[in-house]
């Protein structure tokens, strides 16, 4: 079987194109309602989405991965006993954010989060019953009909925020946005396949099967959300909620590169070495050509964007937003361990190796919860942005040792690879200074003035 086809190409194509549309949209919307809302608003919306991402994925089973890379996944029993798991985990953690919100409230020392937290539970549920359709069609290797839900998706939500920004600009804009666009999600995933296939099932077998393979994806969940999202709940308890909210804006850039080449990695890679019929000896260098392409292109257009990166927050946020300028190319940079590291999961993944991935996330996590903690404490916010900026490198190198047991390992080819990335941020960024398109050493250092002012 061939890994590199024009049907591929094709199908690239529409993940990146449609994962910039969407993304292209989330960063219209945030940058009208930077303009339009306070940054402790921010900064209390992303303590929110932070806990209800972690609540879910400290119950995932691999729902979806399951349905894409069991042989069964398309077949009604499969999908339709999947579905009815899913839905009875989304009242359990409706439940559970109910129990947890005075509690969360108290630690976070906020009164806000008590009334929030009820009402944005509400979202538990409507995902529980989101149709299974979106993993089916992945699973199918539809990716057009992905691609424009995505963007529409991204568009419904863009026009309820900015709606209920303009009418109403306090926090319930940003909760009643979350719970709207959710809706109209779950409404219309319905619509992506035969609605009349979907039942209400329990087949012991398929629940058997489920289980079994959504173990480790629970373990890496666990450790993923914690690895992930380590700064942000620590952060909030350490930092004002203002510089937590410019901080979510910093984060939001950097974290759009690392998604898209998960994105691909998922809806691509992942299925396309799941499905590889020949010899494990034969993998390697079927994907060594297009790995090398495309982290190379990959190499060439992040260098850009990170030389860049300070330009566009001044561009696009006010003066109330300027820290984000500093903190933006640091994590930039260090996105670029995260994509390695994305596309030795998916590799892994495929291969059927999901534990893999929960060591490596573990590496990152005692990386994060040692150093930061430890960096912000005696050398102040800058080294902790740092020490979170390298993260991604420790769970690189778990994953290559897992990588080379595999004999999957391309350390010669990453080497190279990081080296021209480097070489590239260093060219780009003295070029653009020369042209005075982006400001000197000294003036970037000034745009974190606000952290210690």
């Amino acid at each position: 079987m061939k890994l590199i086809s024009r049907q591929m190409l094709s199908q690239i194509t529409w993940v990146a194109g449609s994962y910039g549309a969407s993304q292209g949209l989330r960063l219209f919307t945030n940058v009208i309602l930077a303009r339009l809302l306070a940054p402790q608003l921010f900064g209390v919306m992303l303590i929110i989405n932070t806990l209800r991402t972690g609540i879910e994925l400290l119950s995932d089973v691999g729902i979806g991965q399951n349905i894409v890379s069991n042989r069964e996944g398309g077949k009604p029993d499969f999908f339709n006993t999947a579905w009815t798991i899913q839905i009875i985990r989304g009242i359990l953690l409706f439940a559970i954010a109910l129990l947890l919100a005075h509690p969360i409230a108290e630690f976070y020392d906020s009164k806000e989060l008590i009334e929030i937290i009820p009402i944005i539970s509400v979202v538990f549920l409507l995902t529980g019953i989101q149709s299974p359709s979106r993993f089916i069609l992945q699973k199918r290797q539809a990716v057009k009909t992905i691609a424009l839900f995505d963007i529409f998706i991204a568009a419904v939500s863009a026009v309820v925020h900015i709606a209920l920004a303009l009418y109403s600009p306090t926090i319930w804009a940003l909760v009643a946005g979350l719970i709207i666009a959710t809706s109209v999600s779950t409404t219309a995933s319905f619509f992506l396949i035969d609605f009349r296939m979907h039942r209400v099932k329990i087949s012991r077998e398929h629940v058997r099967s489920i289980i079994s393979f959504g173990k480790w994806v629970f373990a890496s969940s666990v450790v993923f959300f914690l690895a992930m999202n380590f700064d942000r709940l620590y952060f909030a308890k350490e930092i004002p909620f203002a510089i937590l909210g410019i901080y979510g804006i910093a984060r939001t850039f950097s974290d759009m590169i690392g998604m898209l080449v998960q994105r691909v990695g998922n809806m691509m890679i992942f299925p396309k070495v799941a499905a590889f019929a020949k010899e494990r000896s034969e993998l390697r260098p079927a994907i060594a050509g297009l790995r090398l392409k495309a982290l190379s292109i990959t190499a060439l257009g992040l260098s850009v964007v990170v030389a860049l990166s300070d330009l566009v927050i001044l561009i696009l946020y006010d003066d109330r937003y300027i820290a984000a300028a500093f903190m933006l190319p640091i994590l930039m940079a260090g996105a670029w361990f995260s994509i390695l590291s994305t596309m030795g999961e998916s590799f892994m993944l495929g291969i059927g190796k999901s534990v893999h991935s929960a060591q490596a996330n573990m590496a990152k996590l005692l990386w994060l919860v040692t150093a930061v903690p430890l960096a912000l404490t005696y050398s102040g916010f800058a080294a902790a942005l740092c020490a979170i900026a390298v993260a991604d490198l420790f769970r690189y190198v778990s994953l290559s040792f897992s990588q080379w047991k595999e004999g999957l390992s391309f350390l010669k080819q990453d080497f190279a690879l990081l080296a021209l990335f480097a070489l590239l941020v260093m060219v780009w960024r003295f070029i653009f200074v020369q042209l005075g398109i982006v400001a000197d050493f000294s003036t970037w250092l000034e745009y974190g003035s606000i952290i210690n002012g």
